[in-house]
Formats: structure tokens, sequence, C-alpha cells
């Protein structure tokens, strides 16, 4: 069965992880959780969008060496400890995905979600860290990263806001079309099933 990538990446964030956050940001415990399931989302996109498995597999391979990356108990989906060593390790990741949009995306998480840039900046840069940790923890998700992506793309733009969608390049079109697609067959029916 093929995992929900971001399910399983929720898992980790547990009551404990957001308290201790929110030790260095002072946010609201739901607009934080928000914020990181938005920056999830995000940042499995701006995956999607600039794949390259060499890139990947050279961003997963010096993760492991990651102060982040040590604290993560992947077999019982646990964050152990929460130190504020994500705010550098993550950055250099964050600008190969998204190279110069970096700036624009962490404004508009924090426009869209309601809460400070600097928060905005450090979740981006903490999910970023956990997803390429359960990457590298993962290998054969990894393998197929772009095919599980392609997959479950919808539910995963389901969580991305607007405007932060179009900022990746994205657009409201595959709802839209899903909504014509189905009036179009209930209009058919009706045609057809007048007759």
């Amino acid at each position: 069965m093929t995992p929900n990538l971001q399910i399983e990446l929720r898992r980790f964030i547990s009551s404990n992880v957001i308290s201790k956050l929110n030790k260095f940001y002072f946010e609201n415990d739901a607009l934080l959780i928000k914020a990181i399931d938005v920056s999830l989302g995000t940042v499995l996109m701006g995956c999607y969008n600039n794949f390259d498995e060499k890139a990947l597999a050279e961003m997963t391979e010096l993760v492991p060496e990651s102060t982040f990356y040590k604290e993560v108990d992947f077999t019982s989906s646990r964050i152990l400890s929460v130190d504020e060593n994500y705010k550098s390790e993550g950055n250099h990741f964050l600008e190969k995905i998204f190279t110069s949009k970096k700036a624009r995306i962490t404004e508009m998480i924090s426009n869209e979600v309601g809460i400070k840039s600097e928060t905005a900046r450090e979740v981006l840069n903490f999910s970023t860290l956990l997803i390429l940790s359960y990457l590298k923890y993962n290998a054969e998700v990894a393998s197929s990263l772009k095919l599980l992506l392609d997959e479950q793309k919808r539910d995963i733009l389901n969580s991305i806001p607007p405007g932060i969608k179009i900022i990746l390049g994205f657009s409201c079109y595959e709802t839209v079309e899903e909504k014509n697609n189905s009036r179009f067959a209930r209009s058919i029916f009706n045609l057809f099933g007048n007759i």
C-alpha cells in the first residue's frame, strides 16, 4: 500500500514538538500546526516542481550529518528533541529546492497562515529537514518520490493556501476541471435519462 506522505510526516508533529517550538516563537498552537502542515505541503510540491533525482540523492546523503536527523526516532514517528539547529541546517536545503522563490514563499506562508515572518521561515526550515530526514530513512519512498507525489498531488495541494499554490506554479484548474466533468456527466445523464 502506498503511504500518504503528508500524513506520515504529520505523525512526527506531536503536541510535545509544538510546545517546544512555541518556546522560540510564541505563536498560537493551532496556527503553528497549520504553518507546519502548509510548509510540509509546500516543500513537497517544491520537490515535485524541481524534481532532480541526483540533487535529491545529494540532499538525502547530506542530511544524516545534521543534528536534526540524529534527533528523530523514525520507528516510533517521534522527534526526540527540538533544538534551534534546524534554523541553520534547513536553510541550505531550502535554497536548493526553491532557489529564488524562497523569500516570497516564506512571506506568503506568514500572510496566509497568520504567523510572524520569522516563524514562517524557521517552520519552513524545520519542515524541509523533516521531509529529507524521512526520505533518507525510507529509501523506498525516496526512490519513487516523483511517482508518489504525482499520485498525491491533489491532496497535497488542498493543504496549501491559494497564494502559495500560485507562487509554486499551480492553479485551481484541476479542481475546476473535476467539478465541470461531474456537471457535464450529470447533464448527459439527465438528457438521456429523460428519453
